[in-house]
């Protein structure tokens, strides 16, 4: 069992990305946050690191969307990374899209089973 975050910045895609989800039966919480490049920003430090970040940042939304999704299957869980990275692009090579990483989990109450036929 795994959790896929997704951290998206270009909350214009938000729809678009909820409906792969829904489309291959997989569950998903949207949460808004906050990524600390911007908060530094807005406190006014100044640090070579965030000097590009700046640039990529100014006059965007202050806040990005991340999804949390707990994936049984790693069948699935590769079917689901493949469609987002097919609609998303290669996020190295765009900064500030968003960007994805996949954590194992050892144990999750409440979640529910999917049926033998599903």
């Amino acid at each position: 069992m795994h959790a896929l975050f997704l951290v998206l910045n270009d909350t214009h895609m938000l729809d678009e990305i909820h409906e792969i989800f829904f489309d291959l039966g997989v569950g998903a919480t949207t949460i808004d946050s906050m990524g600390m490049g911007k908060v530094l920003l807005e406190h006014d430090v100044n640090r070579a690191l965030f000097s590009n970040m700046r640039m990529i940042l100014e006059g965007n939304k202050p806040y990005n969307k991340t999804i949390i999704s707990v994936i049984r299957e790693e069948e699935k869980l590769n079917k689901v990374v493949e469609k987002l990275k097919d609609k998303l692009g290669d996020m190295n090579n765009k900064p500030g899209l968003g960007f994805i990483f996949v954590i194992p989990v050892l144990m999750c109450d409440g979640f529910k089973l999917e049926d033998a036929q599903g």
